[in-house]
């Protein structure tokens, strides 16, 4: 995994991205008196937990990054756990992508037309500088191999976000794992244009 530490401070907040994305895509969220640290690219699984020695973690996780956090850290005391349009279980035919939708998506590799239905809806001029992956393939591959696997939730979720406008993370399988914790919000499932700030996400 790549760890992109944006701003040092006691309050943490750790966000595992999505497949694809990178530490451009949530620029334009405010972080007030929090530090960031933003996990990324899937392409390797290993995570150097070192870096989060006493802190006071805010975790945000966001599509298959839900299940990376579950994954990565399963032994980590966490202040906020918030899910946004993935669920602990990745690819899973009833909590998550089910497994021939997901291999799919490798055989018939499109990841322009994947950009596209993340944001469904959303100006182009929003999103047109951020970067991706360049390894899209590579990363995408990994993840399959490794989140068909069973697992378990490690993870006290606090909150999960469901984007009503979802067309990657099927959003009644977030909403059948997450149950009552679920706030749903008209977003495709890019859902971070939807805050301002990361205090908005975590401050619940």
């Amino acid at each position: 995994m790549k760890i992109d530490l944006i701003k040092d401070s006691k309050k943490l907040i750790v966000l595992f991205l999505g497949y694809g994305f990178d530490k451009s895509s949530i620029s334009h969220l405010e972080l007030g008196d929090y530090g960031l640290l933003v996990v990324s690219d899937y392409s390797d699984l290993r995570f150097d937990g070192g870096i989060l020695a006493n802190k006071d973690i805010y975790l945000i996780s966001w599509s298959m990054g839900v299940w990376a956090a579950n994954l990565a850290l399963q032994n980590t005391p966490l202040k906020v756990a918030i899910a946004i349009n993935g669920t602990p279980f990745g690819i899973d035919e009833k909590y998550g992508i089910k497994k021939d939708i997901f291999y799919k998506s490798i055989s018939e590799f499109d990841f322009e037309s994947f950009k596209k239905l993340c944001f469904l809806g959303i100006n182009k001029q929003k999103f047109q500088n951020f970067t991706f992956n360049q390894n899209a393939k590579i990363e995408i591959i990994n993840l399959y191999k490794n989140a068909i696997l069973p697992c378990q939730n490690h993870i006290l979720w606090d909150r999960a976000y469901v984007s009503k406008r979802d067309l990657i993370f099927d959003n009644r399988a977030v909403l059948a794992y997450f149950n009552d914790k679920a706030k749903i919000i008209n977003a495709p499932h890019f859902a971070f244009f939807n805050f301002k700030s990361f205090g908005e996400i975590v401050e619940i």
